[in-house]
Order: structure tokens, then sequence, then C-alpha cells
């Protein structure tokens, strides 16, 4: 029979092992070239963290709040402050109507054709770091504006102008890769 110190341990490296893959991911759209560090980064403060696990929510909610955070909190020191973001009107200048149109209505479809999924990823990576931030919490993550601006510590509005103008601008880049049509 196992220890009670030996079976936290197993526990805890079993949670980890099935996190692993959703932490790399989330930390290779966050964090880019820093994913692995940031990912280490991540389970490092998980294990000082789950000993503080109260059962309030499953195991893997929490682990993934905290990871979100970790990654967040990472991106930021590891990028400089960022330039004043374009607003929407500045960004809509170079766009025609009918893309504008077709990703204000439905910006992530172009990730469900697997021919396109690659020029999609490219474009996103491609966003500064705020409006990458929002669109990948929004899309990829699924949350809420309201939960994207507890978790960036920003404004509602702020959220919602990000995510606009960062839609804008993977249209924009979409367009100029003939994804646009």
């Amino acid at each position: 029979m196992a220890s009670p110190v030996t079976q936290d341990r197993q526990d805890l490296a079993a949670l980890l092992e099935r996190l692993a893959p959703r932490v790399q991911r989330l930390a290779r759209q966050l964090c880019g070239p820093d994913a692995d560090d940031a990912a280490q980064e991540v389970f490092r403060e998980l294990g000082r963290a789950l000993p503080k696990f109260r059962g309030e929510s499953s195991p893997e909610t929490f682990a993934h709040v905290v990871a979100r955070r970790v990654l967040l909190r990472f991106a930021r020191r590891k990028r400089r402050r960022a330039q004043r973001e374009p607003t929407a009107s500045e960004l809509a200048l170079d766009l025609d109507e009918r893309a504008v149109t077709g990703f204000a209505n439905e910006p992530f479809s172009a990730l469900l054709a697997n021919e396109r999924a690659a020029r999609v990823r490219e474009a996103i990576a491609s966003l500064s770091p705020p409006l990458r931030d929002v669109l990948v919490l929004r899309h990829l993550e699924e949350l809420s504006y309201a939960e994207i601006a507890t978790t960036l510590e920003l404004p509602l509005g702020t959220v919602k102008s990000r995510i606009a103008a960062a839609t804008l601008r993977l249209a924009e880049r979409l367009q100029r890769q003939g994804d646009g049509a």
C-alpha cells in the first residue's frame, strides 16, 4: 500500500500528464516560440497551487484556470509594451465590404476547412500580442467576453474593441493571402 505522500505525488503526476497536451497547445498560441518555457512555468505553478485546491471545481478546471493565468502573465513579461492598437476604422480602410461582412459574421469559419487552417494560424500568429490574446481566448478557449476581461484584467469595453480590431486585422491578412472572398 502506497503512503499518502506517494499517492498524492502519483495523483499529481497523472493529472499533469492529462493536462500536458492542452497546456502545450495553449502555450504555443499565447507564447509562440517561448511555449516550452511557458509550459514549464505552468507545471511549476501547478505543483505549488494544487495543495491549496479546495475542491470547488474539478482538478482539471482548477489547473486550466491556473495555466491560463500563468501563460498570460508569462507572455506579458516576455514582450515589449504593446504599441497603440489601430482602431477598427483604421483597419477597415483596405478591406472590401464583402470581406468585412463575411469575417464579422463568422471569423473562424476558415478554421473548419483543412486547406485554410495553416494560413489562418499564420495570420493569427502575426497579430500583435494584445489582439492575439483576446482572439485565442475567445475563439480557441471559448471564453466569454467577461471571462476574458477578468483573465486579462481589462475593462469589458477594451476586450470588445480588441476582439473587433483583431477580427478585422485577421480578415485583412487573410484577404491579402486570397482567403477573403
